[in-house]
């Protein structure tokens, strides 16, 4: 990945990327190790990935497997990357689920399973990351949401519904943690990810066609935006949701629908 700034301010900084083994928390997690930082990559089923960082960065670079539907596997993650980092003063919660549906279609066992992976995760790992963030002052929080927690989505309705409550978590935290650990958001709407590479086969000329900035969002946006929040270049940041959507918003508002996907 190129970084075409160097913070720094983030150099030995210790960092629990949550989701970290694929997609956007792969992209990040890379990005923290390519500026000196020690990060535990926490990943389920992308051992391989995780595991082939740890190759690039010996010793900076920590896998953590864990299961984050239940608390006991978001508590034990954030409790064994802080005895393999010594403490953290970063987490960053891009772990996530994503499928599609209509509501007369979702049945309650992936409504709470959506949920638990998403929301309840994001939750816990705050919660037991929180002593050692505050040692770390100013420690930092970074969450990724989605344009479809702003927006809403249709046949995406469970989905767009945690990030609309990652969203509110991250308001309601970013108050109460002030000023010892600042807590922001990255909300993406498109990124080419494995998780998005199928509907984007798709719906991909849809987007680029539309959208301001003509193009899909790489991980490696997202990255570069989790860098700045994780840094002391956004010191007075707090509560900030900044949008990796290429402008989508501004021309597909709220309750506008986008084409359906066959």
């Amino acid at each position: 990945m190129t970084l075409p700034v160097r913070y720094l301010d983030l150099e030995g900084r210790r960092a629990l990327v949550v989701g970290g083994s694929s997609g956007i928390g792969l992209g990040i997690a890379e990005a923290f190790l390519e500026q000196g930082m020690k990060v535990a990559i926490h990943y389920r089923s992308h051992e391989a990935e995780a595991r082939a960082l740890a190759d690039r960065f010996p010793g900076r670079a920590f896998p953590v497997g864990a299961e984050l539907a239940t608390e006991r596997g978001a508590v034990e993650l954030v409790r064994e990357a802080a005895r393999l980092l010594g403490g953290m003063e970063q987490l960053v919660h891009s772990a996530g689920i994503w499928n599609d549906g209509d509501i007369d279609r979702i049945e309650a066992s992936r409504l709470e399973e959506i949920f638990r992976v998403n929301v309840f995760s994001a939750f816990y790992v705050v919660r037991e990351a929180l002593p050692m963030l505050r040692r770390g002052a100013p420690g930092n929080v970074i969450l990724i949401g989605s344009t479809a927690g702003q927006r809403g989505e249709p046949r995406h309705s469970h989905y767009a519904a945690t990030k609309g409550a990652i969203q509110s978590l991250t308001m309601s935290l970013a108050v109460e943690l002030a000023p010892d650990v600042r807590v922001n958001l990255i909300s993406p709407g498109w990124v080419r990810t494995p998780m998005a590479e199928e509907e984007l086969v798709t719906i991909g000329p849809f987007i680029t066609g539309v959208v301001p900035n003509r193009r899909v969002a790489e991980v490696s946006d997202c990255a570069h935006a989790a860098l700045f929040l994780a840094s002391q270049a956004s010191a007075h940041l707090v509560g900030q949701d900044l949008c990796v959507s290429g402008g989508a918003l501004l021309i597909v508002p709220r309750g506008q629908i986008v084409p359906r996907v066959p």
